[in-house]
């Protein structure tokens, strides 16, 4: 009879686990659900919450943030796969922290006729919606095959450019000795244009620091020009007809102190054409006029062995309100025209431990 009755109790905690195993998932994602829709100008939806209790960890698939209002076919945010996991080995280090793995991200930003028309994600706390869905220290963020985009629907034609292939990886967020044997995150990012054009981005921070402390190197190259003949037909009084783009810069902010510099590169910029401009684009007196004032003040200023304009824009001061220093600028973009031509490379001149020796 007691053999019995055990049994009977045994079987019915198994049934019970079992239970609230299988209603675990369900659970989540109506938690999650609700989270994700709190934003008021942006509603949010998962379609599948997957546990993994065993190794601490919990999945995402297909989450989405939208427009509320419907008024933007396109969402804010949207992902294949999202995982949050915990870090066993960093628990045992008394610390409870994990790792978060982004597959297929997407983020739109769209500029439309109205507020309701658009979309940038501003005006939302979405760090605390982040934190209620992962309440553990994110010590390190992986995302695979990202893609940023710009979509401006009401131009002709429609502004739709995008940085796409993004791949991000950041380590050590959690910034303590315990962990780590620097206090400082590291990251890197890389991500294409569309054509071949690549961008590549390495980056230092130190979280643990009252004003922002970072070091920053931007590396683009072969950017083809002609992806952002939309936005410069909406948005400038000139077009690019043809040309590339070489981009280097370095920030560094040692306590909201920030020192740099950014490198622009134009090769073989075409500004402006007569089939391009006139006959194509049916461009007037007055427009046709600027862009060939553009097109002469182009060839002016360019190097013509390199057959590249560019120039050096210094950058000093407080980081809320830093100094351009456009005249050595100027100067700059005369001397790659008429002594030596730029390098499109990273120049290695800032770094955030000089900055600190400086300050």
């Amino acid at each position: 009879m007691k053999i019995t009755r055990l049994g009977t109790t045994l079987l019915t905690l198994f049934l019970i686990l079992c239970a609230v195993r299988f209603s675990l998932p369900y659970a989540a994602a109506w938690y999650i659900n609700k989270t994700l829709s709190e934003p008021g100008n942006y509603d949010g939806r998962v379609g599948d919450v997957d546990l993994m209790l065993w190794r601490g960890a919990y999945s995402l698939e297909h989450v989405l943030l939208y427009k509320a209002n419907g008024q933007v076919d396109r969402p804010l945010f949207k992902a294949d796969y999202v995982e949050f996991t915990l870090s066993w080995s960093q628990l045992m280090e008394g610390a409870a922290v994990g790792r978060v793995i982004v597959n297929s991200p997407e983020i739109n930003f769209v500029d439309g006729k109205t507020r309701e028309e658009s979309q940038s994600g501003k005006g939302e706390n979405w760090l605390s919606i982040a934190d209620r869905l992962f309440p553990l220290r994110i010590d390190s963020l992986l995302i695979n095959d990202g893609k940023i985009s710009f979509y401006n629907p009401d131009t002709t034609p429609v502004i739709d450019i995008a940085l796409h292939d993004i791949h991000v990886e950041i380590t050590n967020l959690v910034n303590s000795d315990n962990l780590s044997d620097s206090r400082v995150a590291t990251g890197t990012a890389t991500g294409q244009t569309a054509g071949k054009g690549t961008i590549t981005v390495n980056a230092k921070l130190n979280p643990a620091t009252h004003a922002p402390t970072f070091d920053v190197d931007v590396q683009a190259d072969n950017v083809a020009l002609v992806n952002f003949k939309n936005v410069l037909d909406t948005y400038a009084p000139f077009d690019l007809e043809a040309g590339t783009m070489t981009l280097a810069a370095e920030i560094a902010s040692n306590n909201g102190q920030v020192k740099g510099y950014i490198k622009p590169i134009f090769h073989d910029v075409e500004v402006f054409s007569w089939k391009g401009d006139i006959e194509r684009d049916g461009d007037g007196f007055i427009g046709g006029s600027i862009e060939a004032l553009s097109a002469f003040i182009t060839e002016l200023f360019e190097n013509q062995s390199k057959d590249q304009i560019a120039t050096r824009i210094p950058i000093e001061g407080d980081l809320s309100s830093p100094d351009m220093q456009t005249w050595q600028a100027f100067t700059a973009m005369l001397k790659n025209a008429f002594i030596e031509a730029f390098s499109g490379e990273v120049e290695e001149s800032i770094e955030l431990e000089q900055l600190a020796a400086e300050g």
